[in-house]
């Protein structure tokens, strides 16, 4: 049920806000549940010691929050070994159509393929990237993105190392039409036709899972500005799956959380987590919520946008 694959925040002109810590109002709290209200708890760092069973480290590592990204573009054309397998299940979806293309460039892709009829693939990364995406298409699944996703630099054929069956073959994940329908049933919601959803989880600067952070879909960078009709859920850590506010109003342990019924007549959206990094800013109330990590993402009908979230870098 994890999302293993990390987006890195580089958007540039949140820069100052971040390197102050990103202080402000965001005024959650809204009379209608949005899944935006003031966290009660500083942002705690977490680690899985088996399935859906979590340990607290500690407080949050946020040392990396503000400072320069450490992206270095790749020197060489690296061939990625890939396998598309269900975001829910886990189960392989041969035949899904692949393509993949820089940054957030989702209409400019550089390359494409069709998983085989085992769901593997593969496709190659050309010199000079440093972020990428993948877009998922099948006929069993919504149409899935994987945003700001890095390669080592250097090394050729990728993921490296000795498998049984080899190659290794790094997992993409995409959401069935049957998952889809089912993550907003179980918070007593049906997923609106045309409607968007963003799905991920927030790790610190150890790649450890945050707890905590309230997240929303802004329409603007900086300052959250829910667009109207979306809604937030996390996810419980004991069962891996996402519950309804009064169960869980904050991320679990696990990190996860979803957004649904995000309307299409915006473009672009900012996905946006906000939290209190210390005890200290905890006790502020809403003056001491920071902004965590803020992605713009592209907002399209019935398609989902999944991965991680780091904290927001230059």
């Amino acid at each position: 049920m994890r999302l293993s694959s990390i987006f890195t925040l580089t958007s540039l002109s949140l820069l100052s806000l971040a390197a102050c810590g990103g202080e402000a109002d965001p005024e959650p709290d809204a009379a209608v549940d949005i899944g935006f209200n003031t966290p009660t708890v500083s942002l705690k760092a977490n680690k899985e010691i088996a399935e859906d069973s979590w340990m607290e480290l500690g407080p949050a590592n946020l040392a990396c929050l503000g400072t320069a990204s450490a992206d270095v573009a790749t020197s060489v054309a690296v061939t990625l070994n890939l396998a598309v397998k269900d975001f829910q299940s886990g189960n392989a979806v041969p035949g899904s159509t692949i393509e993949v293309f820089p940054e957030q460039k989702h209409t400019m892709p550089f390359a494409n393929t069709t998983a085989d009829s085992m769901a593997n693939a593969q496709l190659t990364i050309p010199v000079g990237t440093k972020r990428f995406g993948y877009k998922m298409t099948a006929s069993s699944a919504l149409p899935t993105f994987l945003l700001n996703q890095t390669v080592k630099p250097n090394v050729m054929v990728q993921p490296e190392g000795t498998c049984d069956p080899a190659p290794c073959r790094d997992e993409i994940q995409s959401v069935s039409n049957a998952t889809a329908a089912t993550l907003p049933a179980l918070i007593g919601q049906t997923r609106t036709t045309g409607t968007g959803v963003v799905a991920g989880a927030l790790r610190d600067c150890s790649g450890n899972e945050i707890s905590g952070y309230i997240a929303t879909m802004s329409s603007g960078p900086a300052m959250p500005s829910t667009i109207p009709g979306a809604d937030t859920y996390y996810f419980s850590s004991e069962v891996g799956l996402p519950v309804h506010h009064n169960r869980q109003a904050y991320a679990s342990a696990d990190g996860l959380f979803m957004i649904i019924e995000i309307p299409s007549t915006n473009p672009m959206g900012y996905v946006q987590m906000w939290g209190f990094p210390t005890d200290a800013d905890l006790a502020m109330g809403k003056a001491g919520l920071k902004l965590i990590a803020e992605l713009q993402v592209p907002v399209l009908a019935d398609t989902v946008i999944t991965g991680s979230y780091e904290p927001l870098r230059q």
